[in-house]
C-alpha cells in the first residue's frame, strides 16, 4: 500500500513539473500574484554602534498561490527539498538594507517547499543577515534607534507582485523571546508602501524595532566613576591654599582621568559629525574639576599683586639708559667716541632700551589690570564658598541632564 502511494505521488509531481515553466510567474498574463510575507526571530545577534548596522537571525516565509502545481484535495500536502526545489518559480525577494547574509546549511541547505493539494505553497528558509541601521547616537548612551528589515521584489513590480504581510502586524513571531544585551525591544512596526524607482513601482515591506539602550552597564561604567572623581576635585578646597603643589597635583589628575573615561565612550562609537552628547556630558564632568584647578590660581592672587606692585615700583625708580640721540648732542667728544664703536654694540643699547621698555609697560599695565579686581581680604574665603558653590551647581547640573534625557527618551517617537 505504501509503495504504491509513494509510486502515485512521485508519478504526480512528475507530470506536474513536465509541462512547468519556471520562466513565467504564476497568473502569468493576469492579476498580479498575492505574494505573503511572515517572519520569526531566531535571535539578534550584535548591535554595532560604529559600524551602523545589526545583525540577526531570520526564518522567512513566503506564501502564494500557484495553480499549475494543484494536484488534488486541499488536505493533501507535500513537503519538497532538495533539487526539485530549483525546479518550481520561487520569489526573487531580497533585502535593500542587508549588507551581507548567508543561508544555514547544517546539516543540509535550510530551507523547504511545502506543497498543497490546491496549489498553495509555502516557502520557508533560514539565514542570518546583517542589516544597515542609521542609528542617531546625540543622546548616547540614553538613546533610542529604530532599525529596519526591509523586504521587496528585486525585479517584478507592483504590476506583476503584490508583497503584503500575512497576517499584519501578527506576521512577526516569537519576538517576546528574542533576548539583547544593551538593549530592550520596546516596540515593533509593520508597514507596507510603493517603492518609484527607475525601473518601476515596487512593493517595499518594512519591520521596525524600536530599541531602548539599557543604561545600566553606562551606571557603572561611564557616570558614577565620572561623579566620583569630581568630588574627588573638590578635595583640593580643603586643602591649605599654600601646598599648591598638591592642589595642582590633584586638579591636574583628576582632568586626566576625566580624559581617559571620554576616551573609553568614543572607542565604541564612530565618528560622527555630531557632539552634543559628548560636549554636555563633558561640560558637566570636566568643568568642575577644571574650575577648581582655576580656584587654587585665584587663592594666591592678593599675595601676587603685592608681588606685582613692588616690581613695578622698582623699576619706576630705575634709571633708564640715555637715548643716543642725548649722548650725541650731550658730548661731542663723548660722541665721536661713540660712534667710534662698533655698529654691534650700537644695536644692543637700542635693544636693551626697548626690551626695558617694553617690560615696564606690561607691568604697569597688569597692575592696572589687578587694581580693577575685587579686593579679597582673605583668600580663604574662595575656598569657603567653592566647598558649597561646587557641589550645589554640580547638584543642579545633574537635575537638569538627568530630567531632559529621561523625559526625551520617554517620549520619543522615533
Amino acid at each position: 500500500m505504501n509503495a504504491a502511494r509513494l509510486r502515485d505521488v512521485s508519478i504526480a509531481i512528475e507530470n506536474l513539473l513536465k509541462s512547468y515553466d519556471i520562466r513565467l510567474r504564476p497568473s502569468f498574463g493576469k492579476t498580479p500574484l498575492l505574494l505573503d510575507i511572515e517572519i520569526r526571530l531566531g535571535s539578534f545577534d550584535s548591535i554595532s554602534e560604529v559600524n551602523m548596522d545589526y545583525t540577526l537571525t531570520l526564518y522567512l516565509n513566503q506564501y502564494w498561490r500557484d495553480d499549475r502545481l494543484a494536484f488534488g484535495n486541499v488536505s493533501e500536502e507535500m513537503t519538497l527539498t532538495g533539487e526539485i526545489i530549483d525546479r518550481l518559480w520561487l520569489p526573487d525577494t531580497f533585502f535593500p538594507n542587508d549588507k551581507s547574509a548567508y543561508l544555514h546549511d547544517v546539516t543540509e541547505k535550510n530551507k523547504m517547499i511545502r506543497l498543497t493539494g490546491n496549489g498553495d505553497i509555502v516557502y520557508g528558509m533560514r539565514f542570518t543577515s546583517t542589516l544597515a541601521c542609521m542609528m542617531d547616537l546625540r543622546r548616547y548612551p540614553l538613546d533610542r534607534q529604530n532599525c529596519t528589515v526591509e523586504v521587496e521584489s528585486y525585479g517584478y513590480t507592483q504590476a506583476d507582485v503584490i508583497m503584503q504581510w500575512k497576517n499584519g502586524k501578527r506576521s512577526i513571531l516569537d519576538l517576546d523571546k528574542v533576548q539583547l544585551p544593551q538593549f530592550t525591544i520596546m516596540d515593533y512596526n509593520t508597514i507596507s508602501y510603493g517603492m518609484d524607482l527607475a525601473t518601476g513601482v515596487y512593493q517595499r515591506l518594512s519591520l521596525s524595532f524600536i530599541l531602548q539602550r539599557n543604561i545600566g552597564y553606562f551606571l557603572f561604567q561611564t557616570y558614577l566613576p565620572s561623579i566620583l572623581i569630581v568630588m574627588l576635585s573638590w578635595v583640593s578646597f580643603w586643602i591649605n591654599h599654600e601646598a599648591t603643589s598638591a592642589r595642582v597635583a590633584l586638579g591636574i589628575t583628576t582632568v586626566l582621568t576625566m580624559t581617559t573615561i571620554s576616551t573609553g565612550v568614543r572607542s565604541s562609537l564612530p565618528r560622527i559629525s555630531y557632539e552634543e552628547f559628548e560636549i554636555e556630558e563633558e561640560t558637566g564632568g570636566r568643568s568642575s574639576p577644571i574650575l577648581s584647578l582655576r580656584n587654587r590660581t585665584e587663592s594666591n592672587h592678593s599675595r601676587e599683586n603685592c608681588l606685582i606692585q613692588r616690581n613695578v615700583v622698582e623699576d619706576e625708580q630705575t634709571p633708564q639708559p640715555p637715548r643716543l640721540n642725548t649722548i650725541i648732542r650731550g658730548s661731542m667728544l663723548y660722541g665721536k667716541t661713540f660712534l667710534s664703536s662698533p655698529p654691534s654694540r650700537i644695536k644692543s643699547v637700542q635693544k636693551r632700551s626697548r626690551a626695558n621698555r617694553f617690560v615696564s609697560a606690561v607691568k604697569l599695565k597688569a597692575n592696572t589690570v589687578t587694581k580693577s579686581l575685587p579686593h579679597v581680604h582673605d583668600v580663604n574665603d574662595i575656598d569657603k564658598w567653592s566647598r558649597l558653590f561646587f557641589p550645589v551647581l554640580f547638584v543642579i547640573f545633574n537635575i537638569f541632564y538627568w530630567w531632559y534625557y529621561m523625559s526625551r527618551s520617554t517620549h520619543n517617537t522615533i
